[in-house]
């Protein structure tokens, strides 16, 4: 009588596999940042080598086109009523996001600029496209 060798399993357990492909799954899931788009307002930012970004949440978000006009948090504003609208700083950690179009009058920046710096802003995020 001939004696039968077991057969090895040719079978591969993968419910370990499936569950580090999960684990890895949820931490990826957790750790892309998840923004909103940078701009409801069509805008010709210009281009930079680097990726433009900073913090998270702004105090005000200022969009500036080539045509002069001024949102401010996506209400349209005069450049004269800008200052009256923006509220003193009282935080040394509070940022503003300015989106400029590439086209705009360099003046108009300035004294945009200008201003935030008078209200006390140490901390502008000017957003641009990475080229």
């Amino acid at each position: 009588m001939r004696v039968r060798k077991p057969k090895h399993s040719t079978n591969i357990d993968i419910s370990s596999l499936i569950d580090v492909l999960f684990i890895l799954l949820v931490f990826l899931m957790l750790a892309v940042r998840f923004t909103e788009p940078t701009s409801t307002i069509s805008l010709d930012l210009p281009k930079s080598k680097t990726d433009s970004f900073g913090s998270q949440s702004y105090v005000y978000k200022i969009q500036m086109k080539a045509v002069n006009e001024i949102y401010l948090n996506g209400e349209k504003v005069a450049l004269s009523s800008l200052s009256d609208q923006i509220q003193k700083n009282t935080s040394q950690f509070d940022a503003v996001s300015l989106e400029v179009d590439q086209k705009i009058e360099f003046g108009n920046f300035v004294t945009v600029t200008d201003l935030l710096k008078a209200k006390g802003f140490e901390k502008i995020d000017i957003k641009t496209k990475k080229d």
